[in-house]
C-alpha cells in the first residue's frame, strides 16, 4: 500500500504544461509518511542577531518547498530545532545540517516515524532568538536547552565509558 497520492496539495501548484508534475508540492503526503527529528547542537562559530534572522528566513523559504514546519530556537551557542514533515524531505534537510559546519557537538534528542500531526502546521520556520528575547517567561526555556545539552553530553561520556569497560573486559579475556 503507497502513502502517496499523485496529485497536487495546493490547487494552482504541482503541475506545470502538459500535465507534468513538478517537484515538492506535485505529491500528497498522507500523515503516516511523516517525520519529526528533535536536536540540540553547539554554534561552531559565533553569530550575530542579524545572521541567526537570517539563517531563520533562509531555512524558512527552504522548507516551504519541501513542506517541512518547525521551530529554530537559539540561546547561549545553542541551537535548538525540531523539523517534521515528508520523512524524505526531513532526512534531506536533517543530512545538510549534520554536515554544515556551523554546527558542533550535534545531538538527536528524538526521532518520531509515522507522525500523524505536526506540532507546528503554521510555521515553515519559527525562528526565536532567546538571547534576543527579554521576556521573562522565556527564561525558563533557555535554562532547559542548557539543561538537555549537557546532559546529553553526560550521557555520552557514561557509554563511551561503558563501551570501554566492556572492551577491555572482552580484550582482556580473549
Amino acid at each position: 500500500m503507497s502513502h502517496l497520492e499523485v496529485g497536487s496539495a495546493y490547487p494552482s501548484q504541482g503541475r506545470v504544461a502538459g500535465g507534468a508534475l513538478t517537484a515538492a508540492r506535485a505529491v500528497r503526503y498522507h500523515p503516516a509518511t511523516m517525520k519529526r527529528i528533535k536536536y540540540v547542537s553547539r554554534f561552531a562559530m559565533p553569530f550575530r542577531e542579524n545572521e541567526l534572522e537570517e539563517l531563520g528566513e533562509r531555512a524558512a523559504e527552504k522548507n516551504k518547498t519541501l513542506d517541512i514546519t518547525g521551530v529554530l530556537i537559539t540561546s547561549g551557542g545553542l541551537f535548538y530545532q525540531v523539523l517534521e514533515g515528508p520523512k524524505e524531505a526531513v532526512d534531506e534537510i536533517f543530512g545538510y545540517i549534520r554536515s554544515d559546519k556551523r554546527h558542533t557537538d550535534l545531538v538527536v534528542l528524538g526521532i518520531e516515524e509515522d507522525v500523524t500531526q505536526r506540532l507546528f502546521p503554521d510555521w515553515s520556520m519559527k525562528t526565536v532568538n532567546l538571547d534576543a528575547e527579554a521576556h521573562v517567561r522565556l527564561l525558563p526555556l533557555k535554562v532547559l536547552m542548557e539543561a538537555v545539552f549537557e546532559q546529553q553530553q553526560h550521557i555520552d561520556k557514561m557509554m563511551w565509558a561503558i563501551d570501554r569497560g566492556l572492551r577491555q573486559e572482552f580484550i582482556s579475556k580473549s
